[in-house]
């Protein structure tokens, strides 16, 4: 028998246990309770809302939590719309440079072409037999010659285009003279680096304030925000008004958003879709200003709004 028979080492997949312990994988965990916060829980802070408004969606939220996360997104919108505006100066003043730098390597080349003897290159055999050709031909066509011009707009699109063209050669020969002379790829001095020449302009990740409360986040204002009105019977215990029942977490709730009161969907249903305006003041409710403020729920699966959670990881290769 060999020696690591019994260390159960040959096995091609894991058991349970193994499983469990390994730290890489997908994840699931039944979500208890202690997972979710309470009905009238901030969202934010996680404590019992204090002054309570929510969203256009029932997400319910302290008043100097939703106020100072909204102050801490429009500065960081900010903060990143100044840097983009600096990002792109930059690129503006880089851009006229390499411009600038063109104009001047095709004035230098057209200044040498016109100083030296010989211009730009030198003169072969058989490009002297073409203008000896050339000449004859000129002076048998002499009565039919036509003017050649060119408008200002050619001119301009020639220039830019050569402009274009000599920034484009005057960039590479930079890249080519900033290599490195290493030809070892494991050389820390060597490895690929980020461009730091990159002409695209990212746009900002975040344009406007949103409400976090949920994946899918949506657009948030101060003036969207609604009073949330709970009706207290004791010092901690909150009841329906219309059947004085007491809120929990597996209780259906509904805000009102003209007037701000908290109702359990039943009674919504029995009174105020009925006669179109709330229980408790009488102001009137239509049904799209009736908001869905559920919590989230009590950790069984019939009254809950999730009851797995799930944490992708890499698989074992």
């Amino acid at each position: 028998m060999p020696r690591h028979s019994k260390n159960n080492t040959a096995s091609s997949v894991f058991t349970y246990h193994e499983s469990k312990k390994l730290e890489y994988g997908t994840k699931r965990q039944r979500l208890g309770r202690d997972s979710f916060r309470n009905y009238d829980a901030c969202f934010l802070c996680l404590q019992t809302a204090q002054d309570p408004v929510c969203c256009g969606k029932g997400h319910l939220a302290c008043r100097e939590c939703m106020y100072e996360s909204i102050l801490q997104q429009k500065q960081s919108i900010k903060q990143e719309q100044k840097r983009l505006e600096l990002k792109q100066q930059e690129m503006e003043i880089s851009r006229q440079q390499e411009e600038m730098e063109a104009k001047q390597a095709l004035l230098d080349k057209f200044d040498k072409t016109q100083h030296s003897v010989l211009g730009d290159r030198r003169l072969t055999i058989k490009d002297e037999l073409k203008d000896e050709g050339r000449g004859e031909q000129d002076t048998s066509n002499k009565s039919r010659k036509r003017k050649f011009e060119l408008s200002e707009d050619e001119i301009r699109s020639m220039s830019e285009k050569e402009i274009e063209k000599t920034t484009i050669e005057l960039r590479r020969e930079k890249e080519e003279a900033a290599k490195p002379k290493l030809g070892s790829f494991w050389v820390p001095s060597v490895t690929p680096s980020a461009d730091d020449n990159n002409t695209t302009i990212e746009e900002p990740a975040k344009k406007q304030v949103l409400c976090s409360a949920v994946e899918k986040a949506h657009p948030l204002s101060i003036k969207s925000l609604i009073d949330v009105k709970f009706q207290i019977e004791d010092k901690d215990k909150k009841i329906c008004p219309a059947c004085l029942k007491s809120f929990t977490n597996a209780s259906k709730l509904s805000v009102l958003r003209n007037c701000g009161h908290v109702i359990c969907n039943h009674c919504v249903n029995m009174f105020v879709t009925k006669s179109k305006a709330c229980y408790v003041c009488e102001k009137k409710t239509k049904t799209k200003d009736i908001i869905d403020m559920s919590p989230e729920g009590t950790g069984f699966a019939s009254a809950s709004t999730k009851a797995v959670a799930e944490k992708f990881n890499l698989a074992f290769q």
